[in-house]
């Protein structure tokens, strides 16, 4: 019997259907001729008891017209009562095997989101029209979990933008605003060139963050646009960009394709180009002698992986080294961003980005989704 529902659960519903009702028919039909022959056959022995003498007569009907009156109307009630109670059965058994488990599963997900909860998850054994549905929806309130979870964090990460903003620009306006004091001041006379050079320093610096600042959120919305690419371009860019770096600096590069066809792909290449150029020049600063390049291309993802021998990071380096804008020696135009907007164009490209120590040096590994 289990197998036998296993069977009609797999089935498409409106095949189900129509044996399910086949057999609910070919039941109902056998039960309504056991009956009817048994039903003769009471009549019979009742006509023996009662239908003998021609002087008995019901409501002033004859024993002949009775009888009749018996067998063809209890035959007509009996049958469909047999006939109703069988398909009810059958109608049952159709809704437990084929609907119930769906619907159940689908009513609880729309309770769920009505809830404001994404913290489920719908199963339907079944492999038919409304388990796929059931499937489906599943599938839907992944992506959805997936996409709110990805816009939370990007709003903490703005978060931590806008607190690490915050922050930063307060030395450069103290420092302008000590030297406006200085200036107005009646004890400045002989400085007032070099406080004005301060000034302009200060000022370069408050136009470099704001910069970084609109760099940054523009990456989080900008959209995400794909090429179309082949491998030999693809190598070709990867090559180029790697001869960016000093001669006196060697780039050991590795690409690989592991993939089964060599197709073309869909690519954000200018993405992947924005990454690798920021884990090279981030390299070029630690290295010691030498970095290696490494590029993957599998049949998922794409996975840019850069190595320099430079010292290790700390263990502090090593949990705010996304973070914006930190640094443990700010100097210049290096305000620690570099790593954070790798992060960000990884994320936003359905990849990661990660940074670790290894043995003999520092690496830092971009992934990004392949189409």
């Amino acid at each position: 019997m289990a197998k036998l529902k296993r069977k009609l659960a797999d089935l498409p519903i409106r095949e189900a259907l129509l044996r399910i009702t086949l057999t609910g028919t070919l039941v109902a039909s056998v039960m309504i001729m056991v009956f009817l022959f048994v039903w003769n056959a009471l009549l019979n022995l009742w006509a023996i008891n009662f239908l003998a003498s021609d002087n008995w007569r019901f409501l002033g009907f004859s024993a002949q017209t009775v009888g009749v009156f018996a067998l063809f109307g209890g035959a007509i009630l009996g049958s469909f009562l047999i006939l109703a109670l069988v398909m009810r059965k059958t109608a049952a058994v159709f809704y437990n095997i084929k609907l119930a488990s769906s619907l159940k599963q689908l009513n609880h997900g729309v309770e769920q989101i009505q809830n404001q909860s994404l913290d489920f998850e719908l199963h339907s054994p079944n492999h038919d029209e409304l388990g796929d549905l059931t499937r489906s929806f599943d599938e839907m309130r992944q992506a959805l979990q997936a996409a709110l979870q990805q816009s939370w964090q990007l709003l903490e990460d703005q978060k931590e933008v806008n607190a690490a903003f915050s922050h930063d620009l307060r030395t450069p306006l103290t420092v302008l605003q000590g030297d406006v004091e200085m200036l107005t001041s009646s004890q400045n006379e002989n400085n007032t060139e070099a406080l004005v050079q301060d000034m302009q320093r200060q000022l370069q610096r408050v136009t470099d963050f704001v910069s970084l600042m609109s760099k940054i959120t523009s990456l989080q919305a900008a959209p995400i646009e794909k090429d179309d690419c082949t491998p030999e371009q693809f190598s070709a860019l990867i090559h180029d960009e790697a001869s960016h770096l000093s001669a006196d600096l060697p780039v050991n590069l590795k690409l690989a394709d592991q993939r089964k066809t060599k197709a073309s792909f869909k690519l954000a290449t200018s993405a992947v180009l924005e990454v690798l150029d920021n884990q090279l020049n981030n390299a070029q600063k630690f290295a010691k002698s030498t970095i290696d390049l490494s590029v993957v291309l599998t049949t998922h993802d794409l996975q840019v992986t850069v190595t320099n021998d430079g010292p290790q990071l700390s263990k502090v380096e090593l949990a705010n080294v996304r973070v914006p804008f930190f640094s443990q020696q700010k100097a210049g135009h290096h305000l620690g961003v570099g790593m954070y907007i790798c992060k960000v164009i990884c994320q936003t490209h359905g990849g990661d980005f990660t940074v670790r120590n290894v043995p003999g040096g520092v690496t830092t590994t971009a992934r990004f989704s392949l189409e």
